[in-house]
Parts: structure tokens; sequence; C-alpha cells
């Protein structure tokens, strides 16, 4: 276990690394187990929400000393993978320069990526070295650059088996420079915090790092072939081709967008008196949210809930998912869901983030859409 770090007392040289972390705006704190307060979350949907045990997440910690601690760790992780940038990046372009040289003499490949002069493509599964050659590693290089420009420009997931490994050597560099240089005491613990929160799910990449059973030969992994039909990916990785750009603008419309608020600020308190809106926060507070809920008229009268008795608990049809969505994705301003009514009726609806008139938090279950029934085939 990695030694427990005193917030009071970072060396100077751990103060260095965490403000180093704080070049790196594309990795936000949240990816490393911290959620700070309400306060620092912005307009997103799990701003104000309650957790199992009836708390906020942001502030389930037993102690404002408790809370330091996971912020201080928090920025020490960013900071070492801020710092293991450059280093990855140079040590494959080395790693190229020596397998291409052991290549072109006709040297042992296989006893350089064993031996301690590797930089980087030592860190590569061990059951797949015998792909690993310098025109792999040319790619390998341009998976690196992406995942470096995505941890700067916004993370969001890797888009392929090579992009966790990248991520991988990241943090696995970060981790190790950070205790050798800077003292930070992360150690492998803290290793597989950073590889969860930059992964999410870490199956693949363990698996990859087993041992093949004796005398079978592991299967080559597709290694840049992406995940998602619908991700861009540099052609010099997958030459195959993806998806035309307008099946990529449909999907992303329809799995990354952004759904904004409709009533905004003053327009808000309006629509609340016109009817527009319907307030359903006392009902919202007892169960899943501490901040004023609204659903639009449109949602409740699409899904024939209008006509049930007050006693009815409708509002759990609405919320019980959207408390869902905002527990899995806490720092988004928008979730968009299929919402089930009275006698088999759906719609889609959206769980919004936004402000009301004094500037506070608010949430809007807002009307999307219908649901349309897909034609029969094979008749």
């Amino acid at each position: 276990m990695a030694p427990e770090i005193d917030p009071h007392g970072l060396t100077p040289r751990q103060i260095e690394l965490i403000n180093e972390g704080r070049k790196l705006e594309g990795v936000h704190l949240t990816l490393f187990g911290y959620f700070g307060g309400p306060e620092l979350q912005g307009a997103c949907i799990g701003r104000m929400q309650l957790d199992e045990d009836g708390r906020l997440p942001a502030s389930n910690y037993d102690s404002p000393e408790d809370r330091l601690k996971d912020l201080v760790l928090a920025q020490l992780l960013r900071g070492a993978l801020r710092q293991s940038i450059p280093l990855v990046l140079a040590g494959i372009f080395e790693d190229i320069f020596a397998l291409r040289t052991l290549e072109a003499d006709g040297g042992d490949t296989q006893s350089f990526i064993r031996s301690a002069g590797a930089r980087v493509v030592d860190m590569l599964p061990p059951r797949y070295r015998q792909y690993y050659t310098s025109d792999f590693l040319q790619r390998f290089a341009v998976v690196a650059s992406e995942v470096a420009s995505d941890f700067e420009l916004g993370w969001e997931e890797p888009r392929t088996f090579a992009h966790e490994l990248a991520a991988y050597c990241f943090a696995k560099k970060g981790i190790r420079n950070a205790d050798t240089d800077y003292g930070a005491g992360l150690g492998a613990v803290n290793l597989d915090r950073m590889m969860v929160g930059l992964l999410g799910e870490t199956v693949a990449l363990e698996g990859a790092y087993l041992s093949a059973a004796d005398g079978q030969e592991p299967d080559r992994p597709d290694w840049f072939v992406p995940y998602d039909p619908a991700s861009r990916v540099n052609p010099y990785l997958y030459p195959e081709g993806m998806p035309s750009t307008e099946q990529v603008d449909l999907l992303e419309h329809q799995l990354a967008h952004e759904i904004p608020e409709k009533y905004p600020g003053p327009a808000r308190r309006r629509a609340l008196d016109e009817g527009a809106l319907i307030d359903i926060s006392p009902f919202a507070s007892r169960r899943y949210f501490l901040c004023p809920v609204a659903v639009e008229h449109a949602v409740v009268a699409g899904l024939g809930l209008d006509d049930l008795p007050e006693d009815s608990d409708w509002e759990d049809l609405l919320l019980h998912i959207a408390w869902y969505g905002a527990a899995e994705h806490p720092t988004w301003k928008s979730f968009d869901y299929i919402a089930s009514g009275d006698e088999g009726r759906h719609l889609h609806v959206a769980l919004v983030a936004g402000i009301d008139e004094m500037d506070s938090p608010v949430l809007t279950i807002q009307y999307v859409g219908e649901v349309v029934e897909e034609p029969a085939t094979g008749e």
C-alpha cells in the first residue's frame, strides 16, 4: 500500500508536481476520484445529487481533512500524468531508432526489448513481443501523440486498444517518475486508481498482461481498430477506412451532444407560473436531488401522467433513471433517456442542468421527442 500523503507537509518538489498538473486542463480531477464540492462543479447534472445514503457525493467525506487528502492525491496524480508526456514520447522515438538500427543490421531485437536500454517498448505486454517492430512503434507513436493531445484538450475514453496501452504507458511512467524524482509516494495502488479513472473498464488491458498458456500462441490483438464504428481514427492507424461523414455526424449527434436548457434564468420562473413547467422538487428532494427539479408539462402530458392520482408517485418514473444517469455521468450538463409512462407510453426526455434567476443550480426534465417504432422487417 502506498504511504499516506500529508497534505499539510508537502515538499517543494511535490508542490511543483501539483503545479505541473494544473497545466493539463483536459484531465479533470473527478477522473481520479475527487469530486470537490458542489460549488466547484459548475452546471452539471450530478452537482446536487443524493447518494444511496441520502448524502451529496461531492460532500461525501468524513471530514474536511479527508476531502483535502483526496484533493492533494488527485492533484499529484494529474501532475504525474503531465510529467510523463515528454518522457514517453521521447522514449518511443528512441526505441524506434534502436529497433530500426538492429533490424537493418540483423541484430537481436527481442534482446533489446527485454533490456534496460528500452525506454517504452518494454512496458508493452510481453506476450506480444514478436510484433514489436520499428514499423509497429511508429504507429504506436501516432497513438501516443493523440492520447497526449486528448489529455490536454479533453480526455474522454480510449478509441482503440492501442490508445488504452498508450494511456497505461503514460500512467506507469508518470507514477514511477513522480515517486523517484518528486518523492510523491504514489505507488502501484495509485497507478490502478489512475487507470480506472482514465479507462473506466480495465478488463482488456489486464488480460493483455496475462501470460499465454504453455505452448499456445496468443491471438494478435486488433491494436488500431476502433471500438466504436463512429470514432475518427487516423488513417495511418486504420487504413481500412471509417464510416462516412454523414454517418459519423449522425451518431455523434445521437450519442455525444449536449441538450441546452429551455428555460434559463428568469424564464424558469415564468414557465413555472404559466404551467409550462411543473415543480416536482418536494418528491425529488426526498429520494434523489437536493436542488429544485421541474419537469416540462409536455413530458407529463405525453406520458399520460397528468391524469394519475397525486399519491401515485408518477415522478418516480422520471427521476429514477435520471438519478442513475447523473451518478454515471456527474460532470455532464445533460443526460437524455427514454422515459416510460401510463399504458406503455414512451418519450425521449433529458435531464438538463442549469441555473435560475438567482444563479442557483436547478434541474429540468425536458421533452426531446417521440419514440418512433422501428418498421417491421422480413414480412
